[in-house]
């Protein structure tokens, strides 16, 4: 059955080939390679602009020079040429890799800054193009690095940014791991450098801890390592606490006291869960000197806190305001 069918397949190729349509077919076909083929040579003639990458690689660094900021990694060169030899940009990009040694703008002191103007940076993109390529623009128009002899420092690693919670719970402290890094730059540089941040970062609606792997912000001439560093946010739910807190005179003088009616009045607040058998009466002072009791026009003293534990929020006194009596001691 299949070389029966194969057979017939054969048979009907043979027939269309020898048929007058397949002639057509076949001549139509030769001249439209033909056309194609002008058409090519004719584009390829013409002149056209190209966006033309160029590695460039900083080489033979001395043992003991740390690069402090790199030169960019490629140059972007608007060409001019022929379709023909654009297409040769394209095909060979790996032999257009422009080597910058380092040796050839070292002037052998302990650190410096290196730039090349807009015509050092053309020469030495010229050998690496045809001789009859037109450079139309360059990007970066002017390079730059620094670098320094192994001076170097440990800093401390703040954070930037703004890390906010949901309204249930609350940010019970911020890590960084490492906390301190090592910098690399010049010796004016590292005076006036006391620390370094990492890039700005929000983190925001947390409910639960969160970690995250943060680079440190660059900073032109400054070399850090490690690069970025873990930065953890730690979270923690809040409940609800009461204590009960009582008012206290200060600055009265002998034999007499102060009566407050309630003695005592009910600190309400919220406060970590892992805080929250910590935080106690004791952590919260109402006091009323005797200097403002005596300048009182009436028997009611409004209560304010004069200290509340880091960590606790909204906070009520209730009652808000009592009655006080300045009383003589039965001692005295």
């Amino acid at each position: 059955m299949d070389r029966e069918r194969l057979h017939f397949i054969s048979e009907s190729i043979k027939t269309f080939l020898l048929s007058k349509k397949s002639r057509e077919l076949l001549v139509f076909l030769f001249f439209l390679a033909v056309s194609a083929t002008f058409w090519l040579m004719q584009t390829l003639h013409e002149e056209y602009e190209m966006e033309v990458h160029i590695p460039l690689t900083l080489t033979d660094i001395p043992v003991g020079v740390v690069v402090t900021t790199e030169p960019p990694s490629e140059i972007s060169v608007r060409v001019k040429d022929r379709g023909s030899s654009l297409l040769n940009y394209y095909f060979n990009r790996s032999e257009r890799v422009v080597e910058l040694p380092f040796a050839s703008h070292d002037r052998g002191i302990g650190d410096d800054h290196v730039l090349l103007s807009h015509s050092e940076v053309q020469k030495l993109i010229l050998p690496k193009l045809l001789p009859s390529t037109r450079i139309i623009a360059i990007r970066p128009d002017t390079l730059d690095y620094y670098y320094t002899r192994g001076i170097e420092k440990r800093v401390p690693v703040t954070f930037r940014g703004h890390i906010v919670t949901d309204p249930l719970h609350y940010l019970a402290g911020v890590k960084l791991n490492p906390d301190t890094v090592t910098v690399w730059g010049s010796a004016a540089m590292l005076d006036s450098l006391h620390s370094v941040s990492t890039a700005a970062t929000n983190l925001l609606d947390l409910t639960e801890s969160t970690t995250r792997m943060i680079p440190i912000a660059t900073q032109r001439g400054i070399k850090t390592k490690p690069v970025e560093v873990l930065v953890t946010a730690e979270v923690d739910f809040l409940v609800d606490k009461q204590v009960k807190v009582p008012v206290v005179g200060t600055n009265f003088p002998g034999g007499y006291v102060l009566r407050t009616f309630p003695p005592t009045v009910t600190v309400s607040f919220c406060v970590g869960s892992r805080n929250y058998k910590s935080i106690t009466a004791d952590n919260f002072v109402l006091t009323a000197t005797y200097e403002d009791l005596i300048a009182q026009k009436d028997s009611l003293l409004t209560l304010q806190l004069r200290s509340i534990p880091e960590g606790v929020s909204q906070v009520k006194i209730s009652p808000d305001r009592v009655q006080f009596l300045i009383e003589q001691s039965d001692n005295e």
